[in-house]
This record gives C-alpha cells, sequence and structure tokens, in this order.
C-alpha cells in the first residue's frame, strides 16, 4: 500500500512516476477504514497513513526541488509550487508595479471581486496574499 509506494521513493534517486489510480485505490480503502471504525487502534492506523503521506510529500517535493521535475498523480502540486516561487522572486526582485501597499495586476480571465466584474484586461489592484492566490488560480498577472 501506500508504504510500498514511500518505499519506492526512497530507493529512487529521481521521482516516481506515481499512477493516479494506484493512489485512488489506497484511500479508497483509507476512506472505508475512517467511516467505518472509530475505535483507539484504527485511529492510530490511520496517523500511521498520514504521517507514511507525509513522508512521501515532503520526499517528492526534495527530488523536485532538487531536480525541478516531478510525473505523476501530483505533477499539478509542482507546477502549482513553480507559480508560487516565480511569484515570489519576481516579487523580491521587483518586477512589479505598487499602488501604495497592493500590487497592480492585469486581469487574464473574467472574475467577480467583490461584486463588481472584472474583465480580461482590466487593471486591480491588490494585496499580495490576494494576487498570489488569484495567480495561482490563472485569473490575474501581476506582470506588468
Amino acid at each position: 500500500m501506500l508504504d510500498e509506494i514511500v518505499d519506492k521513493e526512497l530507493k529512487s534517486s529521481d521521482a516516481v512516476d506515481i499512477k493516479l489510480e494506484d493512489i485512488i485505490k489506497i484511500a479508497e480503502v483509507l476512506r472505508k477504514i475512517r467511516s467505518k471504525y472509530n475505535d483507539e487502534l484504527h485511529q492510530e492506523e490511520i496517523k500511521i497513513y498520514e504521517q507514511l503521506a507525509e513522508s512521501l510529500f515532503e520526499l517528492r517535493l526534495s527530488k523536485y526541488l532538487e531536480n525541478g521535475k516531478i510525473s505523476g498523480f501530483d505533477s499539478f502540486l509542482f507546477s502549482l509550487i513553480e507559480t508560487i516561487k516565480r511569484f515570489y522572486v519576481e516579487f523580491v526582485t521587483g518586477k512589479y508595479q505598487f499602488y501604495g501597499n497592493k500590487v497592480l495586476c492585469r486581469v487574464l480571465n473574467p472574475f467577480l471581486y467583490q461584486n463588481v466584474r472584472l474583465n480580461k484586461g482590466d487593471l486591480i489592484a491588490l494585496s499580495l496574499d490576494k494576487a498570489l492566490i488569484l495567480t495561482t488560480a490563472g485569473y490575474i498577472t501581476p506582470n506588468l
């Protein structure tokens, strides 16, 4: 199960290509355990699996940071981390324009913000946290 995937990841110098189907099978078994049993023994079992999942994430994150690539069911997470890294670097190195303490952003995809519809090409000044969230969601770009 999950321990075997962690073991493979530990033994490989590159990130292992973990299939979504394999993770879904494991998750379904654990979901059934969570819903069927509520005793202390099964709660401890779930904690062990949670620790294994955390270890797997940390292993894959370290391999991503070393090699810059991950394939498998969780590759989208590492794309998100890449977007966050790029946002951070561009912010710290002065690529963004500010309006007061807010970053000036251009809308890429229409969305509703505080009951105002923003369309592609509109400009909006956002706090850094909101700019990061909307950048990772693909709604805005602070690169002006």
